[in-house]
């Protein structure tokens, strides 16, 4: 697939728009944070492109990263360094070294940027909050803001819960949110308030498999959840939801193998749950 959207700057940021079918008659906004390839990789307009379609919703992909998206590259060459080859093809073991050697260039100054001035929490107060905060100030009456964030961006996503539409009011910034294996929150407390303090509807896809966040911390945050919110299921005006897939590592949702059948299968469910809930609250 191709992607179908245009690319424009908007309240200061280079942003990947996906419009709606032509019959939608909503004005509801969804903010989609990418992984830390940004913009530099087609799936996250692909998939801005269905989410678009199936909310019938505008979608932003904004530009956040400072410095910009990592290179796509880098999938490649990983995943010839994750393939076996036997020690007498030396065309593959060549190949490997090539590839470790692209790895080394590429992977470590990029590595160093997005643990550094780069991180998702350094970035969060200068790019993703003002930009959340000006999309909100400019929809019209009636309108709704949902954010969806994948790895680097879950981080913003799931801070934006517990904003104020305006510095000092009472008025929650978003209303409903998604992520897909977010990436260096603290856990449990930064999702228990994402839930509890605005009352945003949360919702999240994690691998059991996600070496950025293990499936004890997820249980540590599903039961912490329901000791601070109860089960979610809108006692309280609580609504959260957080789904393990078995056999899925981190990225799946967004990157998934097209040659593990697991993974792709995730990956459709994921996406399936996360238009299900922006549908239902948008």
């Amino acid at each position: 697939p191709i992607s179908k959207g245009k690319t424009e700057t908007l309240y200061g940021k280079n942003c990947y728009v996906a419009s709606p079918p032509s019959t939608s008659t909503s004005t509801s906004v969804i903010i989609y944070l990418t992984d830390s390839f940004g913009l530099n990789l087609v799936n996250a307009k692909i998939l801005a492109d269905r989410f678009a379609t199936e909310t019938r919703c505008k979608v932003l992909v904004p530009d956040v990263i400072p410095g910009g998206g990592g290179p796509v590259s880098l999938m490649g060459y990983t995943e010839i360094l994750q393939t076996r080859v036997p020690l007498s093809d030396v065309f593959g073991q060549l190949k490997r070294i090539s590839a470790a050697f692209a790895v080394a260039y590429y992977i470590v100054p990029f590595s160093l940027r997005i643990l550094t001035w780069a991180a998702p929490q350094r970035a969060y107060p200068k790019n993703i909050l003002p930009f959340a905060q000006a999309v909100r100030a400019n929809l019209p009456p009636g309108a709704k803001l949902g954010v969806v964030g994948f790895c680097w961006g879950g981080y913003g996503s799931t801070r934006l819960c517990t904003e104020p539409a305006v510095k000092g009011g009472s008025e929650r910034l978003v209303d409903v949110q998604f992520c897909g294996h977010p990436y260096n929150l603290k856990t449990p407390d930064m999702i228990v308030d994402a839930v509890k303090k605005f009352k945003v509807p949360f919702s999240m896809a994690i691998g059991d498999i996600d070496q950025f966040l293990s499936k004890e911390k997820v249980d540590k945050i599903e039961v912490a959840l329901k000791e601070k919110v109860g089960s979610g299921k809108g006692d309280d005006d609580y609504n959260y939801e957080v789904k393990v897939y078995k056999g899925c590592k981190h990225g799946f949702v967004v990157r998934a193998n097209p040659s593990n059948k697991v993974e792709t299968s995730a990956a459709e469910d994921a996406r399936v749950q996360a238009l299900a809930w922006l549908n239902k609250y948008l």
